[in-house]
């Protein structure tokens, strides 16, 4: 971790810990720092909140991998094929534009309450998401490239593949990445509100009708940790993978 980070958090706890000692906000809804990590550490030495955040990330993972496997296909048609694209440009502009919360109780009458409807949720909000990236991305290729690789004989597969979808790479990651934090949020989302047993969200939603705001407040952090690190481990993989990237 940077310094400028450490000092950012440091700065964020510093002003946390300020308020809750001149008592500038109600204890009952923002608790001092230390009490917040006190509870924390009890859950997490304990191991309580492991299976939380295990399902949590076993949902978000199938919702985000289901997510990319329909929206990249469909993106590279869309980008490579004028008319694929005049044909679902309508459908992919009025889809995202809906709210996903909002399609919640379709979802839950096609679906029901199962994790089959969290993951299918995590994987419409996130398809949507790389399917619009990786369009882009296509579209975006250097023309000169192109007609480098046509002048020297290949084929449109060719070119697709070894010229054309290698440009796209980049916009692709870049969409994956951003649907990435997308469906962390909507599978704690869905953990609170479409009724499950386990799981951040659950958790979340629990503390908070019982008043249990520490607690509340621990299983937030964990979320953010959570998100945290899958975005450390994303861009670690994208510079060893990406590596022509700015070539």
């Amino acid at each position: 971790m940077k310094k400028e980070s450490v000092l950012s958090a440091i700065v964020l706890l510093s002003a946390w810990a300020l308020v809750g000692a001149f008592h500038l906000v109600n204890p009952l809804f923002l608790p001092p720092p230390w009490k917040v990590f006190t509870v924390l550490f009890g859950l997490c030495y304990t191991g309580s909140i492991l299976g939380d955040v295990l399902k949590t990330l076993y949902r978000m993972v199938l919702g985000f991998g289901l997510g990319a496997a329909i929206g990249i296909p469909i993106g590279l048609l869309m980008g490579r094929s004028d008319k694929v694209y005049r044909s679902l440009e309508f459908l992919v502009d009025f889809f995202r534009s809906i709210p996903v919360t909002a399609l919640f109780p379709l979802f839950l009458v096609i679906f029901g309450i199962g994790d089959l409807a969290k993951c299918s949720i995590v994987a419409w909000s996130t398809g949507l998401i790389i399917l619009v990236n990786t369009v882009y991305g296509v579209k975006s290729a250097k023309k000169t490239r192109i007609m480098v690789a046509q002048t020297m004989g290949a084929s449109n597969l060719e070119t697709f593949t070894k010229v054309i979808f290698f440009e796209g790479v980049p916009h692709i990651v870049a969409g994956l990445r951003t649907s990435l934090s997308m469906a962390l949020i909507v599978v704690i989302v869905t953990e609170m509100f479409m009724g499950t047993e386990s799981g951040i969200g659950r958790r979340i939603f629990d503390a908070s009708v019982t008043y249990r705001t520490p607690e509340m407040y621990s299983a937030i952090i964990c979320a953010g940790l959570l998100g945290f690190l899958l975005n450390k481990i994303f861009v670690f993989a994208e510079t060893k993978l990406i590596h022509w990237r700015g070539k």
